[in-house]
């Protein structure tokens, strides 16, 4: 574009607000500035034109010469101005460019500005900077976090928007919210930085019977009336695919949990450690009875002479 002013440099209308500016400004610092692979002739040329826009007393002095015809500053690198209106520009780089890499504005995920600037272009920016970490959720049935498996995880790496794949071995006993740390697996780093990890976080869910509290596991077992009454010795199944043996004493009531040692899931956080498994009574009362089940019970409700209200 043959004498493009600072308007069309930073692609705004002549009428933009200070906010269009800086939001201008800062997609295109971004996507020019060197540290960040960019055309350093392009960013300086951004630079200027948002240091005379900025400001609004050296804005309303570049209109007026803008309007006479002039246009200083223009084909930035001759003599039209350019000592004028510097490209030292008066801003907060570590604002904006954290801004820019977290996503507002479009975002430039990838490249820490904070860090390369420190709120200022400096030396700083050309030592190596360690890549950022990045974060995978993925979620693993019951099962298999119970006995471990592998799984192939893919992700995107956001500075190039490349796809990348890892298999990743999942320990049996994974835990819900646990971590995988693989390193050197992150985002790319820069000026010969290393590449930081991918952080997988797991997500254990339920099984039908079984659920996970750790490395422990809980499941309800419902039984009648009768069985909680009377007693009973019930078969209990467990993760581990085998069965044990739970007897219930008379008497039991809703909500009473019992406990086997060693029957829970591998403990990840203390190695040879077994976690327990808990079981818990869900005593479960008919909907419906036969006659003669309601005239038997009527007989016994009409004989017990206990107080189950005492309190009440």
């Amino acid at each position: 574009m043959p004498n493009k002013n600072f308007y069309d440099v930073l692609g705004v209308k002549r009428d933009a607000t200070q906010d269009e500016i800086k939001r201008s400004f800062r997609k295109l610092a971004a996507k020019f500035h060197p540290d960040a692979g960019g055309d350093e002739e392009k960013f300086k040329e951004v630079s200027e034109a948002y240091t005379t826009l900025s400001d609004p007393d050296k804005r309303k002095e570049y209109d007026q010469m803008l309007y006479f015809g002039g246009i200083p500053g223009a084909d930035f690198g001759g003599s039209g101005g350019r000592g004028r209106y510097t490209t030292n520009v008066d801003v907060d780089w570590s604002s904006i460019f954290n801004n820019v890499r977290g996503g507002s504005d479009g975002g430039f995920g990838g490249f820490d500005f904070s860090s390369i600037f420190g709120g200022a272009a400096g030396a700083q920016g050309t030592r190596p900077r360690h890549g950022d970490d990045l974060n995978v959720s993925i979620e693993i049935p019951f099962e298999d976090a119970f006995a471990g498996t592998t799984r192939k995880v893919t992700y995107r790496i956001p500075s190039t928007g490349e796809t990348q794949s890892i298999t990743v071995k999942i320990p049996a006993g994974a835990v819900d919210g646990g971590k995988l740390r693989h390193r050197g697996y992150g985002e790319y780093g820069a000026n010969g930085g290393d590449r930081g990890d991918l952080v997988i976080t797991t997500r254990v869910l339920d099984g039908k019977v079984f659920k996970r509290d750790g490395a422990d596991v809980r499941m309800d077992l419902p039984i009648s009336m009768y069985e909680a009454a009377l007693g009973a010795s019930i078969e209990v199944p467990t993760p581990r695919g085998k069965k044990v043996r739970l007897k219930v004493p008379a008497g039991t009531q809703d909500g009473k949990t019992f406990r086997f040692r060693g029957e829970g899931a591998p403990d990840v956080r203390h190695k040879g450690s077994t976690g327990m498994l808990y079981v818990t009574i869900k005593v479960k009362v008919p909907t419906s009875l036969s006659a003669d089940e309601r005239t038997k019970l009527g007989e016994l409700l009409s004989a017990d002479a206990r107080t189950y209200r005492e309190d009440v």
